[in-house]
């Protein structure tokens, strides 16, 4: 039986292709089974000219007769079509519905029972999940095709994928080539030069023809509805291209990032000198074997491996050649050395270590990491991959690239969403999986159930992860597994829910997350909540989302309550002016600046509800409707005065701040810094700064901007910098959008400023580099390589500190930033 599974990215045209090649199996006299892995269900419509019950709305465990019901008879003779559907579009984890599919049509033999001849699997857009690669998980998938296009982000993903495949290998899958459903012929040389380097090939590719689109109004493969068209025409040469590819001797490779770029700028990478004839035929990991390297950890960004030589074993570090420090052996694109537990003894085989990194030129870093996840335990290796996303750039900070690994090559302004705060005492439970990398985790050990200080003590089970990180001190995971989904979860709830009520007390308010697998797996929680509020005499609010910060109206509600109660309880007092609610590291300037003004301010630390009931008046850094509504439910007064970060806004911080005290007067500025502000003011004229982004970032810019809540817009107008607004402006439609947005600026802003748009990265780099007074450029990723690409400096909003003595400060630091021009002197290459 041949089995074909096609991938790519979203929208590039696979349902079109493989509901054609389906048919022109099928006209071949083979019986097929056409199979929609996607849960928008829209895989088989040309095949059906219907939309058809999905296996997902009969219930993923159901076993054969669910799955033989869902199995719906086609338009065309000898073609039978399935969709594996899912959830509504946002919720629930419909990889784990294609997955219970595909164990029923494996476990029940339901492809050999029927006697299909060939099956069509055509799988969900991009894979972001190891649900979606079912088909290979499951071994089901014999022959991969990829349909790209001639476009940079869908051979981005094709590259991606090929790596996919690979992992998959050993459950017998390969890649037979890729398929280019080409929107400009004369650029297909680009997909050919992809297929060449990730040696592969082309087995077909597809003209733009109107007769597809045609078909595709009709419901209908364009090879039986225009079968002398061009298109179709290519669907029979492609298919028989697919049916005749035999598995290549040896394995397609993924570019790194450095080879992939080096398509679409015209600088290949230059060819690596591997170490031994034909050594650059094996896989990666083997090459690392074969060198004596055996990957066995990840931490810090690095990569922790032992290395043979002879019959001596010793430890050493690999990291990547930009964090490499003094000492290091460098090859390619990562370094490596001896761990400092490696004895004395490894310094008189530094020579063997060199030689052995030597002879792994065209190694990358990645391959280190996917060494260490290439085992068969599948949550291993995303674990592994994870860490790759995750690492910084050097000193710590953003993900390297961001702007070309999510397709947003353009993007500097980053304002994230707004969020409401977690007041505390409020504990939060997300049901789910602990290892899924949605999980809301990011600093303490992460599980409910474990018996630690950060876990939920009591709850007389046995932890079910290792200590992960977590997101904020209150939030737990219950550790849901495919175990529970299969036999009930509701004990493990209870117990989650039960000891997380002990921990905010009687009257304490809960909330229960319920995520991805269990929204599509589990039980319904209502009773196991309602028990065991009533039982702990809690509050148990039940939400289907994955964050702990996004407001909706009965968050924000119950929420503001609990606060509100809480400070009720608390006897009032008149013992600060001032209570300073999340200003973080800020807080030592502001409070400098209400002593200034003679005001006392609450200290830090200590109990957050006794220091708001000792204080008149609570000031918050931004918008937050919890607290606001929490505060005057308990008939505490609050403010949100502007962002305190220049000499006008730190003015009018301290004025609305004591006006709400009844203070007639606030203080001064003081006239050191202001005579420091002065000076350097006159010397910023002759700078300029440029803020990059797209219509509709300007506000960020002046101060509506979650991540920071700095105006830096408005600070460096002040300031007397010229201001570059450089646009991201392709069509008309958002040239004319940015110059309304722009005239809707304050006249002290525009006199300072000069709009100009772009649309592609070299004009943007071009524009850059070319303004000679234009030192910096704003950017919410430090250390902005495509800044310093420019020659320029790149911006971060760490620089701003509020206050007075904090406006002269940072324009000290913007001076300093402007004379050095090391970027410029010697540019990045």
């Amino acid at each position: 039986m041949e089995s074909i599974v096609f991938f790519g990215k979203g929208g590039i045209g696979k349902s079109t292709v493989a509901s054609n090649v389906s048919a022109i199996l099928a006209a071949r006299g083979r019986k097929v089974l056409h199979v929609g892995c996607d849960p928008k269900g829209d895989s088989t419509l040309a095949l059906t000219g219907r939309r058809v019950k999905h296996f997902a709305d009969g219930g993923v465990f159901a076993g054969e007769q669910a799955l033989r019901s869902s199995i719906h008879p086609s338009l065309f003779k000898n073609i039978s079509c399935v969709e594996a559907g899912g959830p509504q579009a946002g919720v629930g984890c419909a990889g784990a519905g294609i997955g219970a599919m595909l164990d029923i049509m494996k476990e029940f033999s339901v492809l050999e029972k029927d006697g299909y001849d060939a099956v069509v699997f055509d799988v969900l857009g991009d894979v972001v999940c190891g649900g979606f690669a079912a088909p290979l998980r499951r071994g089901l998938a014999g022959k991969a095709v990829i349909v790209v296009s001639e476009e940079m982000l869908s051979l981005y993903a094709a590259n991606k994928l090929v790596a996919m495949v690979n992992n998959y290998a050993r459950n017998g899958v390969w890649l037979a080539g890729l398929a280019v459903n080409a929107k400009d012929a004369s650029a297909v040389r680009l997909a050919q030069a992809f297929a060449a380097a990730a040696r592969t090939r082309v087995l077909g590719v597809i003209p733009r023809d109107p007769a597809v689109a045609k078909a595709e109004k009709m419901h209908r493969p364009v090879t039986i509805t225009d079968a002398r068209s061009p298109a179709a025409a290519a669907m029979v040469r492609l298919a028989a291209a697919i049916q005749n590819a035999k598995k290549p001797a040896i394995s397609p490779r993924p570019l790194s990032d450095h080879e992939f770029q080096g398509l679409f700028t015209g600088k290949p990478a230059q060819k690596a000198s591997f170490g031994a004839a034909g050594d650059d035929r094996l896989p990666p990991a083997e090459r690392l074997r074969r060198a004596g390297f055996t990957v066995t950890g990840i931490a810090g960004g690095q990569a922790l491996a032992s290395w043979r030589t002879g019959q001596l074993v010793f430890n050493v570090i690999v990291s990547s050649a930009s964090d490499a420090r003094p000492g290091m052996t460098r090859s390619g694109d990562w370094a490596v050395c001896f761990a400092p537990d490696a004895g004395a003894e490894s310094s008189s085989h530094r020579g063997e270590l060199d030689a052995a990194a030597a002879g792994l030129s065209g190694v990358s870093f990645d391959d280190f990491f996917n060494a260490f996840g290439g085992g068969t335990d599948f949550y291993r290796n995303i674990n592994a991959f994870e860490e790759i996303a995750s690492h910084s750039l050097p000193g710590g900070g953003a993900p390297r690239e961001p702007h070309v690994g999510f397709g947003q090559w353009h993007r500097f302004v980053f304002p994230g969403a707004e969020t409401i705060s977690v007041p505390p005492g409020v504990m939060l439970v997300e049901h789910g999986e602990s290892e899924c990398r949605f999980s809301s985790a990011a600093r303490t050990p992460l599980s409910a159930l474990q018996r630690s200080a950060a876990g939920l003590a009591g709850s007389g089970l046995e932890p079910v992860c290792p200590g992960l990180p977590k997101e904020d001190a209150s939030a737990v995971n219950t550790g849901f597994t495919y175990a529970d989904a299969v036999l009930g979860d509701g004990p493990k709830v209870e117990a989650a829910l039960g000891a997380a009520a002990k921990i905010t007390g009687k009257g304490g308010l809960v909330e229960l997350y319920n995520t991805c697998s269990p929204m599509l797996l589990a039980t319904d929680l209502k009773a196991h909540s309602g028990k065991v509020a009533a039982a702990e005499g809690v509050q148990i609010s039940r939400y289907n989302l994955n964050s702990f910060y996004l407001g909706v109206p009965e968050k924000i509600k119950a929420r503001s309550a609990y606060a509100a109660e809480r400070l009720k309880e608390v006897k009032r007092s008149r013992a600060w002016d001032v209570n300073l609610c999340g200003f973080g590291s800020s807080r030592g300037a502001l409070e400098a600046l209400l002593k200034s003004a003679g005001l006392s301010a609450a200290p830090e630390g200590g109990d957050f509800y006794a220091a708001a009931a000792s204080s008149a008046l609570q000031v918050l850094p931004e918008p937050d409707p919890v607290l606001e509504q929490g505060f005057a439910a308990a008939g505490c007064k609050c403010v949100v005065p502007p962002a305190p970060y220049g000499l006008a806004a730190t003015g009018a911080w301290l004025k609305e701040i004591t006006a709400a005290l009844g203070r007639r007067k606030s203080a001064a500025a003081p006239k050191a810094a202001l005579a420091q502000y002065a000076a350097l003011s006159k010397k910023l004229g002759r700078f300029a700064a440029a803020f990059v982004g797209q219509a509709g970032e300007l506000g960020c810019l002046r101060g509506a901007h979650p991540r920071c809540g700095v105006p830096a817009l408005d600070f460096l107008a002040e300031a007397g910098l010229q201001l570059r607004l450089v646009i991201y402006a392709p069509t008309p439609e958002t040239r004319a959008a940015a110059a309304v947005e722009f005239k809707l600026l304050p006249a002290a802003i525009r006199r300072r400023a000069s709009l100009v748009c772009f649309s592609d990265p070299g004009e943007l780099r071009k524009l850059l580099k070319a303004d000679r007074a234009l030192r910096l450029v704003y950017s919410d990723i430090p250390m902005d390589p495509r800044a310093a690409a420019a020659g320029k400096t790149a911006l971060s909003p760490l620089v701003f500190e509020p206050g007075y003595e904090g406006a002269a400060e940072t324009l000290r630091r913007l001076e300093t930033l402007c004379r050095w021009n090391f970027n410029e002197r010697y540019p990045s290459r």
